[in-house]
């Protein structure tokens, strides 16, 4: 199957060649879950604060994704 992923900010270096927030496509397998999708791309997932799926918040790591699944990826917002 294959996904859109959006990475933002310091996410964008899994990406190298990439922009923050623009959509690139990830082939994975079938049964694959957000946590493969990170693995793929080397994402800790610790570094991933907000994972949206087709618009809606997704917490859970274990969730499976669909195919064309648009997924965008935030890290944690820090400064002041």
């Amino acid at each position: 199957m294959r996904v859109e992923v959006r990475l933002h900010a310091t996410l964008v270096a899994a990406a190298p060649g990439t922009r923050a927030g623009e959509a690139f496509p990830v082939d994975l397998p079938d049964d694959a879950t957000l946590a493969t999708l990170l693995d793929r791309l080397a994402i800790d997932p610790a570094a991933v604060h907000l994972v949206m799926i087709d618009g809606r918040a997704e917490p859970d790591h274990a969730c499976p994704l669909a195919d064309g699944a648009r997924v965008a990826l935030f890290p944690p917002v820090g400064g002041g």
